[in-house]
C-alpha cells in the first residue's frame, strides 16, 4: 500500500488556488492537512474552513527567525512532506528550507505557482504588469522554491497568448484558470507516485 502524502499550504490572499487544490486532493481521496496563512482576515481561510480543512494564523513578527521557527513548529507537528505555495506573500529564509531539506533528504520539497512565464515579472502585480507592456504571451510557472523572489527551479512552464484579451479581468482569469489546472495535476502526480516524495524522517541525524 502507497505511504500517504502529507500536505499543507501556505496562503495569504483569497485562496482561489488553494480552494482548488483542497478539492482536488479531496476528490483523490485524501485531505490537506492544514492552511497557513500569515494574516487573519485572509479569505482562503473561509474557503480551507468551508471545505473542512484545518487552518492556522501565524502573523508575521519583526523577527522573522521567530516566525519561521513558529511555521516550522507545525510542519514538524504534521509530519509535512510537500509544502505548496498559493499566493503566500513571505519569502522563506535559506535556513528554513534547510531545515526542510533535513527532514526529506536533501529536499526542502516548497513548490510556488506564478503568474509569470519566470525569469519575466517576478514578484507582485505580475499579470497586471505583463498587461500593461502588451506582451505577446504571458502565462504560468510551476518552480522549487528557494530563499530569492521567484528564482527557484522551474518544474513546468504552460504559455498564454494575450491575443484576444481587450479586458484585464478576462485576461487574469484565464491565468487564473491555467493555475488550477497546473497547480492540481501537480498535486495529483505526487499524491499518486508519479512524483516522488521524500517522506518525513521523524529524527535528523546529526
Amino acid at each position: 500500500m502507497m505511504k500517504s502524502v502529507r500536505v499543507a499550504i501556505f496562503a495569504s490572499g483569497t485562496g482561489s488556488n488553494a480552494e482548488a487544490l483542497i478539492k482536488k486532493m479531496q476528490s483523490l481521496g485524501g485531505s490537506i492537512e492544514f492552511v497557513l496563512s500569515d494574516k487573519p482576515t485572509a479569505g482562503v481561510l473561509a474557503k480551507a474552513h468551508a471545505l473542512d480543512t484545518k487552518t492556522y494564523v501565524i502573523e508575521k513578527f519583526q523577527d522573522r527567525a521567530h516566525h519561521e521557527q513558529e511555521v516550522l513548529k507545525l510542519l514538524v507537528q504534521h509530519r509535512i512532506d510537500w509544502v505548496l505555495l498559493a499566493g503566500y506573500m513571505r519569502l522563506l529564509s535559506a535556513d528554513f528550507l534547510q531545515s526542510l531539506a533535513d527532514r526529506h533528504n536533501g529536499h526542502p520539497q516548497v513548490v510556488n505557482i506564478h503568474p509569470s512565464l519566470l525569469p519575466a515579472y517576478p514578484g507582485k502585480d505580475s499579470l497586471e504588469r505583463a498587461f500593461a507592456d502588451k506582451v505577446e504571451q504571458s502565462g504560468v510557472t510551476l518552480h522549487l522554491v528557494d530563499e530569492g523572489m521567484d528564482t527557484g527551479a522551474v518544474l513546468k512552464q504552460v504559455a498564454q497568448s494575450l491575443k484576444g484579451f481587450n479586458a484585464f479581468n478576462d485576461f487574469k482569469a484565464s491565468i487564473h484558470r491555467l493555475e488550477h489546472q497546473i497547480y492540481t495535476e501537480f498535486l495529483e502526480q505526487i499524491v499518486t507516485g508519479q512524483i516522488a516524495t521524500q517522506f518525513f524522517k521523524e529524527t535528523i541525524e546529526c
